[in-house]
């Protein structure tokens, strides 16, 4: 089952450059000055960016360029614009640009693992996102062994996608899709005592329940024989969540359960 995440991850990479679009700061008084001028530009072409603005975006992107062409987060910046208007070559043309440049800059090889992601080029996606787990020192790494895990799955690489889902909860403990995808991994291969554990921890992180944490719940319920569970969880599911996915494969599930 693929797992489109990337409009989810893609608005939280944009809101993420926004916080962190600077560099590292040159030291004499010059170089802090060019580097002021250049955070300002990223800054403000970052905003218009996230408001659908490109003119102004690409504007001040222009700018930035003029005081350091050769700045990952501008061509990061560009990427991420060229994104958005499906010029998807020249995209990734400013992807690689930004990590030819440093390639330690992790949130540019962030943003350019979801690019590649959106695409669904998963082996390279996962290669992006493998190495960019490696930097000890990213904020956001936890996140990142998420959709290591993620590229994981699709590319049916289940060692590897429990080991990173399991070192983004080290991180992490409140990742919810980490959780839920431990749960899953657990009950495809029979281990249902396991899988109720993860799928209780993943429910204690939820407000209210998602209608894949009931459909595992259910399938849990019905191996391990609890009956009233069972029902309770697909009745819920039901009156819930009565258009959703997991629906359509409960009522199949109860369509064949009940067949002779």
């Amino acid at each position: 089952m693929k797992l489109k995440l990337s409009s989810v991850f893609f608005i939280v990479g944009l809101l993420a450059v926004l916080l962190s679009v600077g560099c590292a700061t040159a030291k004499n008084g010059a170089g802090v000055d060019k580097q002021k001028v250049l955070e300002n530009r990223l800054d403000l072409a970052m905003g218009y960016l996230t408001r659908g603005d490109h003119e102004r975006a690409r504007f001040h992107l222009n700018k930035a360029m003029e005081v350091d062409s050769s700045s990952p987060a501008v061509h990061d910046a560009w990427a991420l614009l060229y994104q958005q208007e499906k010029e998807f070559e020249e995209a990734e043309s400013h992807f690689r640009k930004a990590l030819s440049y440093d390639p330690k800059f992790t949130r540019g090889r962030n943003n350019y693992g979801m690019f590649l992601l959106n695409m669904d080029r998963f082996e390279d996606a996962y290669d992006q996102f493998l190495k960019g787990s490696e930097d000890l020192g990213y904020p956001r790494r936890a996140e990142l062994f998420l959709k290591v895990g993620v590229t994981a799955l699709q590319l049916n690489k289940l060692a590897e996608a429990e080991a990173a889902f399991e070192k983004a909860l080290d991180l992490d403990s409140r990742m919810a899709l980490a959780h839920i995808e431990l749960a899953d991994l657990a009950f495809r291969r029979g281990d249902y005592l396991l899988a109720q554990q993860r799928l209780n921890h993943y429910n204690s992180t939820r407000n209210s329940p998602t209608p894949r944490g009931l459909w595992l719940g259910v399938r849990l319920a019905d191996k391990l024989g609890n009956r009233d569970a069972e029902a309770s969880q697909g009745l819920a599911l039901r009156n819930l969540y009565p258009d959703s996915r997991e629906n359509q494969e409960y009522k199949n599930w109860l369509n064949d359960e009940q067949k002779p």
